[in-house]
């Protein structure tokens, strides 16, 4: 019998043990290839830990090609399906030449992305708890965030610097601003001008408590425990808008805050979602087989997909497998058991029905809450149990053993406060509220603001001369062109007249490209001796990046 060929799309906990499984029980019936964006597989519930520095980065993750030695690992992009010709198109590589994949059977399993659309400032403000660079970049934020407040004057920024907000209260929101707490406090010595009392860290869930799958009385112990360590929790109350320094909760409360973390917005793959596929609440409906209906060949399993566990589903959450790791592994031996029954045709294909074990949620601080066969456990039981069942379900000796040393290393040694700072975006959107002030006075000019939605106010008062200025940017108007001259201080002071967002540039990369097109280098020339008259006419200033020269073969 020949082998078929089977494309396993995504390498998360549902993928990676359906590809296991394909290649320890089906060598000879099938050619099993996983495909992924990252060549390695993260071990998700571990993230709040990276994000807190308990334990390191590279110890949340194993190497796919170390985990599954008997498949075929390519580290690419999905970039589209053609269920017709059974092939499935991939970006690889430093060319990035797309290449046609065929397939006799294609098991789909590419989770659920974040979309945070839904919440205006949001997706441009808000940190997310999704993959490795979430949880490296929550904690490079954190530290940085300590860095400022210990030496900043103004009052104001100190009070939004040391606020930490967390959004959604399920498991990975409760285990994030658990952590979160516990890294600021243990931090809190090496920082001299930052006060217990001056730090503030919240949990907010629309729903009327935290932990919505787990029974009342350990959602309530949850709770108290992370009140006694001074967390707020705010339940019953959601997100409406986000803003740089400031969230908007929907019974209008206002928390000034530089740090936003969301763990909310769940929303299908890109990729999945142009499927054109039947779905819903963003996932792929699936038969009891976990088999894409009308569609030969074609399979779907994890977060990804909508698989029902009773004959005959309602419309109702509790009748389908939840998004859980617990499930997906299961999902995925199954989901590979059925596969290699239908291409040998020997066994008849097995519905899929798993019933949860239970559920556990750590609370930091040595505490957690557990529910384990039915029975109930809190506190540091219940804590022991969750660091065992972790260690248990990482994959590979040395990983287990890295981990391990790094939990009991944590009790005795400070926390890692390195901060390594990454290259922060070239170009992003930053939105305001009515009244917000964008620039002021003395601050440093930083780059190039287009205004997009809205409008601004730049006032400028010259105390020296008397001279008053006044001016209304609108979308499409722009301030800040500047810096194409020379970083300087500001002058003037500009206001949010309404909710408004703007576009920012770097300095460096607004230079770049006005630069490498004349006609801009031109309307900026002529803008900025219009605007500010002649005072600063020069284009060739000492402290910024000078335009390359271009080499000639003689």
């Amino acid at each position: 019998m020949d082998k078929k060929k089977v494309l396993v799309l995504g390498g998360g906990f549902g993928g990676v043990f359906a590809a296991k499984e394909l290649a320890r029980r089906g060598r000879d019936a099938v050619d099993a290839e996983l495909i992924n964006n990252n060549n390695y597989f993260v071990f998700q519930p571990l993230l709040p830990e990276v994000a807190a520095a308990t334990i390191h980065s590279s110890d949340a993750v194993v190497p796919l090609r170390l985990l599954l030695r008997r498949t075929q690992i390519r580290q690419a992009d999905v970039m589209g399906i053609d269920f017709a010709k059974k092939t499935v198109t991939v970006v690889q590589g430093f060319r990035r030449l797309p290449v046609d994949l065929p397939y006799d059977e294609l098991v789909i399993a590419l989770g659920m992305s974040v979309d945070l659309n839904r919440f205006p400032g949001l997706p441009e403000h808000a940190l997310t708890m999704k993959n490795l660079a979430d949880a490296h970049r929550l904690r490079t934020h954190i530290i940085s965030c300590l860095e400022m407040a210990d030496v900043t004057r103004q009052p104001e920024d100190k009070r939004e610097l040391l606020t930490f907000v967390v959004v959604g209260a399920g498991f990975s929101g409760v285990e994030t601003v658990a952590e979160v707490n516990e890294l600021i406090h243990r931090a809190l010595k090496y920082y001299p001008n930052i006060k217990q009392e001056e730090i503030r860290v919240l949990l907010v869930e629309y729903a009327s408590r935290i932990l919505p799958t787990f029974p009342v009385d350990l959602a309530e112990y949850a709770t108290k425990r992370m009140q006694i360590h001074g967390i707020e929790v705010l339940t019953g109350v959601g997100t409406k808008a986000a803003t740089g320094t400031a969230v908007e909760l929907t019974d209008g409360t206002l928390i000034p805050t530089r740090t936003i973390v969301a763990t909310i917005g769940n929303g299908p793959d890109p990729l999945v979602a142009a499927l054109g596929l039947d779905m819903q609440w963003g996932r792929i409906k699936t038969d009891r087989f976990m088999r894409v209906p009308d569609h030969d060949g074609v399979w779907a399993l994890g977060d990804a997909a909508l698989i029902p566990l009773v004959e005959q589903p309602a419309d109702d959450p509790s009748h389908f497998a939840p998004q859980t790791a617990q499930f997906a592994v299961r999902e995925g031996r199954q989901l590979a058991s059925n596969l290699l029954a239908k291409v040998t045709g020997r066994t008849e294909l097995k519905p899929f029905a798993y019933t949860s074990r239970g559920s556990l949620a750590s609370l930091g601080m040595s505490k957690a809450v557990a529910e384990v066969y039915g029975v109930k456990l809190s506190g540091t039981l219940a804590w022991l149990l969750w660091r065992g069942f972790y260690l248990s379900f990482l994959p590979g000796f040395a990983t287990k053993l890295r981990v391990l040393v790094n939990w009991v290393l944590n009790v005795f040694v400070p926390p890692n406060i390195v901060l390594i700072q990454s290259t922060p975006p070239g170009t992003r959107y930053i939105h305001y509220r009515k009244g917000d002030k964008v620039l002021e006075p003395g601050m440093l000019i930083d780059g190039f603001y287009t205004v997009v939605k809205g409008s601004l106010k730049l006032t400028i008062d010259n105390q020296e001369t008397g001279e008053h200025f006044d001016r209304v940017f609108g979308p499409g108007d722009h301030f800040g062109e500047r810096v194409l001259v020379k970083s300087a201080l500001r002058t003037g002071l500009v206001v949010a007249l309404e909710d408004s967002v703007v576009l920012w540039i770097s300095q460096k990369d607004f230079t770049r490209l006005a630069r490498a097109f004349p006609f801009l280098d031109s309307y900026f020339k002529d803008y900025i001796e219009r605007t500010f008259g002649g005072v600063e006419k020069s284009f060739a200033p000492g402290n910024v990046e000078k335009k390359p020269e271009l080499e000639t073969t003689p």
